[in-house]
């Protein structure tokens, strides 16, 4: 992908007219307090909202529009400080709060709100549930989605949408997306979030579950939150090839070339599988440079993380089996 760090407002516009129509244009979820020339430092990101994405993959904008209208009743209901936003394909709801120094807590939210939600409509929602991870990206607004079209063929704008326009019928939200929406930006509610203390992972209550994926082999729900998104960070990369690795070995060391070669080709086939289709994550997929840093991975037999180590650098999201295995 093409990346710039921008320095000041203008800079910013300049890049995103230069891209827009041409391209998908994001950027991040969160904003950082430091950066090197060309990239952001992730251990300063500034963790004060929370980002939720009602996805309708293109087929069904009702239903995404529908939880959007529920998850809204508790945020008016609390009147907490958010922004709205028609992303193309569904939705993108922001709630601003008080900065905290852990996405722990603002997972605790998150399920907070989930819990609402299915109360309500049940288990199958359109929110992802891929919250947490501080690499997250979204579309700028009144950019083109150059992977959604309304029923005429027409290209469809990611735009700010307002409270009142929660009356609208999704067909009229439709409308207002085949042009851009320049209208002033602001925060709507006057109460900032306060993000649940989350309680140390060997406090917590019961097991997160292991989420489904696309693919063949099991994922663990920390480096499925880690990874699953559009941009994750190399680390975390490399963390999902040590466990496809260690799950293809049977947690054991390659020996042999032909044993390195083979499980590497098996782990390069189930990324492929999982990461190369699919337009909500890795935007920067390329199997040659996929082959050249997993290859490293796997040959030189580098084993998945122990939990304390995945803790220790805000992987976690929870405890899960593995987490009884952490002082193994």
């Amino acid at each position: 992908m093409r990346r710039k760090i921008v320095f000041s407002k203008s800079e910013y516009i300049e890049f995103v007219n230069a891209q827009n129509n041409r391209t998908n244009v994001y950027t991040t979820v969160y904003d950082f307090n430091e950066f090197t020339e060309n990239a952001k430092i992730d251990s300063s990101v500034i963790l004060d909202r929370i980002f939720l994405d009602f996805d309708a993959h293109g087929e069904n904008i009702e239903r995404a529009y529908n939880d959007l209208k529920i998850v809204l009743e508790l945020v008016y209901e609390r009147d907490y400080k958010h922004t709205l936003f028609f992303s193309g394909r569904g939705f993108h709801l922001f709630l601003f709060g008080h900065q905290n120094n852990s996405m722990r807590n603002i997972q605790v939210l998150f399920r907070e709100i989930k819990k609402y939600l299915t109360d309500r409509v049940g288990e199958d929602t359109t929110l992802d549930d891929r919250v947490g991870q501080h690499t997250r990206l979204r579309r700028v607004p009144n950019t083109v989605n150059m992977s959604s079209s309304d029923k005429d063929g027409n290209p469809l704008f990611c735009i700010p949408l307002l409270k009142e326009d929660m009356k609208l019928a999704v067909e009229h939200i439709l409308l207002l997306a085949r042009m851009p929406r320049f209208i002033p930006f602001r925060i709507q509610g006057n109460v900032d979030v306060v993000f649940p203390e989350a309680p140390p992972i060997e406090a917590s209550q019961g097991e997160v579950v292991v989420p489904k994926t696309i693919g063949k082999l099991p994922m663990l729900p920390c480096l499925y939150n880690a990874t699953m998104t559009e941009n994750p960070s190399h680390i975390s990369r490399a963390y999902l090839v040590s466990w496809y690795r260690d799950l293809l070995s049977g947690y054991s060391d390659l020996k042999t070339l032909e044993q390195k070669k083979q499980v590497h080709e098996l782990v390069v086939e189930e990324l492929e599988r999982v990461f190369a289709e699919s337009d909500s994550v890795w935007l920067d997929w390329d199997k040659r440079e996929t082959m050249k840093h997993s290859r490293f991975t796997v040959y030189n037999n580098y084993n998945t993380p122990h939990c304390d180590k995945l803790i220790s650098e805000g992987y976690c999201v929870g405890r899960c089996w593995r987490y009884h295995n952490v002082n193994d």
